[in-house]
């Protein structure tokens, strides 16, 4: 099968790309290509857990925090989150601490929720994110920064 697109035929059988563009052409797209990519990735972010929502217009004391796998919360609502998570988790342990049947059953939900897949590890890690964030753009000030408090 033989498909022409762009410029460009690709044999799909043998895997055999071959180039019918003019060599300069085919050089000014490849360098805009790997310029456009290049931009695209210094732009782009890299945090694991949680990004600020909309860096732009937020509040800087409480913004919105796109928490990765989970959902979009206030910052307060993720430290209120946290700590409801880990009174949970207090309690949890405490009755698993008493011993019983259901004893094993206890330690296997308090280590669910305090593994690295759990939703509190990613909450926790949201939150450390979000300051780092909120922590570079108070660095990067500026004449029109937003005031952002210490971290």
């Amino acid at each position: 099968m033989v498909c022409m697109d762009r410029g460009i035929r690709y044999i799909r059988q043998t895997n055999i790309l071959e180039l019918t563009m003019d060599g300069k052409d085919l050089k000014n797209r490849i360098k805009q290509i790997i310029r456009e990519e290049v931009d695209r990735l210094v732009k782009e972010e890299s945090y694991k857990f949680g990004t600020l929502a909309d860096p732009k217009d937020m509040d800087p004391n409480d913004p919105m925090v796109k928490v990765s796998g989970f959902a979009t919360l206030n910052r307060s609502s993720i430290r209120s989150q946290i700590v409801d998570r880990l009174s949970g988790a207090l309690a949890t342990a405490k009755d698993a601490a008493k011993g019983g049947q259901n004893s094993y059953q206890a330690y296997k939900q308090l280590q669910d929720l305090i593994s690295d897949a759990g939703i509190l590890y990613k909450l926790i890690g949201a939150e450390l994110d979000t300051a780092n964030q909120l922590e570079a753009k108070r660095l990067k000030g500026g004449r029109r920064s937003i005031p952002i408090p210490k971290q």
